[in-house]
């Protein structure tokens, strides 16, 4: 079970500290100066207090979750962000996505987790699966089934294949700007555990909610995807809107991130995940690398951020941001996601959506609870039909890919 961390000492707080002990004596003039500014700073809030005029209609105290559907406010997430650079003294690089090594848990938490994407440069690279090889896949792994996709005629056009891996490695070459293959397999490095241990841990994901889930309905965590020349995803919001976590082996990713807030620009379709915990899957028509604007025009008013995965890099997208990626050169990648203190109410409202979990069950001193046990007490109330209707699927699909070797 994974460890929940207390939050470091804020960077604020350290300053704070670090003024009431520089160690100045406290002489009966500066005392009696203080009184008299304290007397005075008294009388001015009072004043103010006295003017301000209070709403007629206020917030209920503890109304998130429990009582109405939660929503994450971005520009608050913002305001956060500029302030807390500030603190560590860091310059505010606008419509940008920071390349950053050696960043700290704390730094990483009050600058990006769920405000910002960024970049780590110094983790992937010291993974064992950062030398997998196409020739390694080939000799252990050849006959052995995946699942991928074929695109044919644009983005729209999509079919779906279970075959071995070597016939999907034979057609790699075959792409274009219109036709490409795109491996997209979620169970493949989990039921090999000699690949999945090739993955390493890092700090930024030491905190996810996401192990606390029952096996039957946790999402798999280390989807592989190899992507021919000119490949690419949907634009789209990741499931369960979580915060996504893309680590490139290989190749380039070319990245389209889309600041929140932004659907009635995108045309977003709406339409069931099919997981085993049912949740709302969040896509749009789109292919923002070849934008049909004839057909959307409200897409060219939509702003977002360019960026570019190299190997070795991982690319962390905080809730809310939907995205897409294009392969600029055949590309192997593997991708995760996590859930933290900072989003998992986006995450528990998108499973409330999804209808696995009704609000009303919720016990009212949920919001008196710490993070992890609210999510813990939030699993709780899954019925088990629904625990039963996950494992069942979860078998289906296991099944549909058991076959090792080509008949």
């Amino acid at each position: 079970m994974k460890k929940y961390y207390s939050r470091p000492p804020s960077v604020k707080a350290k300053k704070i500290a670090d003024t009431y002990t520089s160690g100045e004596l406290v002489t009966p003039c500066r005392l009696l100066l203080v009184l008299i500014i304290s007397c005075l700073l008294i009388v001015g809030i009072s004043v103010s207090v006295s003017q301000t005029k209070v709403p007629k209609t206020l917030t209920k105290s503890g109304e998130t979750l429990v009582d109405v559907p939660y929503q994450f406010d971005f520009s608050a997430a913002l305001r956060v962000r500029e302030e807390n650079l500030e603190l560590y003294q860091r310059p505010q690089h606008l419509w940008t996505v920071e390349k950053r090594s050696g960043l700290t848990l704390e730094e990483f938490w009050d600058i990006y987790d769920g405000k910002w994407p960024v970049i780590i440069t110094d983790v992937v690279r010291h993974w064992p699966a950062f030398n997998w090889t196409k020739e390694f896949f080939i000799q252990k792994y050849g006959k052995q089934r995946v699942t991928f996709k074929a695109i044919v005629d644009g983005i729209q056009h999509v079919t779906g294949y279970v075959q071995p891996l070597e016939n999907f490695i034979s057609t790699l070459h075959q792409s274009n700007i219109n036709t490409w293959n795109y491996l997209e397999d979620e169970i493949f490095l989990l039921q090999r555990p000699e690949l999945r241990k090739d993955i390493g841990d890092h700090i930024y994901a030491s905190e996810n909610f996401f192990s606390f889930f029952p096996f039957e309905i946790r999402p798999w965590d280390a989807a592989f995807l190899w992507g021919a020349k000119h490949s690419r995803s949907t634009l789209h919001m990741d499931p369960y809107n979580w915060t996504a976590i893309s680590a490139v082996l290989s190749g380039v990713k070319k990245w389209k991130l889309f600041l929140p807030g932004q659907d009635h620009l995108l045309y977003v379709q709406k339409t069931s995940c099919g997981f085993p915990l049912e949740c709302v899957k969040y896509n749009s028509p789109l292919d923002a690398f070849d934008p049909d604007l004839k057909h959307y025009p409200k897409f060219g008013r939509a702003q977002y951020l360019e960026t570019e995965l190299l190997p070795g890099e991982m690319l962390i997208i905080p809730a809310g941001w939907f995205h897409q990626a294009y392969n600029a050169d055949e590309t192997m990648a593997i991708s995760s996601q996590l859930m933290n203190r900072n989003n998992y109410l986006i995450i528990l409202e998108e499973i409330i959506k999804g209808g696995s979990v009704k609000r009303k069950k919720l016990p009212a001193h949920f919001n008196t609870l710490m993070p992890p046990d609210q999510v813990k007490l939030f699993l709780s109330c899954i019925s088990k039909k629904i625990l039963k209707k996950g494992k069942e699927l979860t078998e289906v699909v296991l099944k549909m890919v058991s076959e090792t070797q080509v008949s």
